[in-house]
């Protein structure tokens, strides 16, 4: 594989997870809100069938993103941390994805399940 495609995935597998999470919460108000408003009363929406996408599209952007994070971090195994770039730096930012994915996950979860399990519409 090319030190610019090494770069690539480098870069996907460090910053695909959280803008990921990021549109999940967003789009996943905005579903909320359409569902319970009285504006989007007649499109029928179902919030937790579109919760669950939005859930499992953010699972499937953070094992991607893993997934590039781990090849960098095996292809780049023999440069430490604080070696010069460009390997030393991969390396690096390799293993930061791998634990900031993990966290990432977690919250893409956790946004989807308490989304689903949560009363949707409760009028005050």
């Amino acid at each position: 594989m090319t030190l610019r495609r090494l770069e690539l995935l480098q870069w996907f597998g460090l910053v695909a997870a959280g803008p990921t999470w990021f549109g999940q919460l967003v789009l996943g108000w905005g579903l909320t809100e359409a569902r319970c408003g009285a504006g989007g009363q007649h499109w029928e929406i179902s919030n937790d069938t579109w919760q669950a996408l939005l859930m499992t599209w953010g699972v499937a952007v953070f094992l991607a993103a893993e997934a590039a994070a781990v090849i960098v971090f095996r292809r780049t195994a023999g440069a430490e941390e604080d070696d010069p770039p460009p390997p030393g730096r991969m390396h690096f930012f390799a293993t930061a994805a791998m634990t900031a994915n993990v966290i990432f996950l977690i919250i893409i979860l956790l946004t989807g399940f308490a989304s689903i399990l949560n009363v949707t519409c409760r009028q005050s």
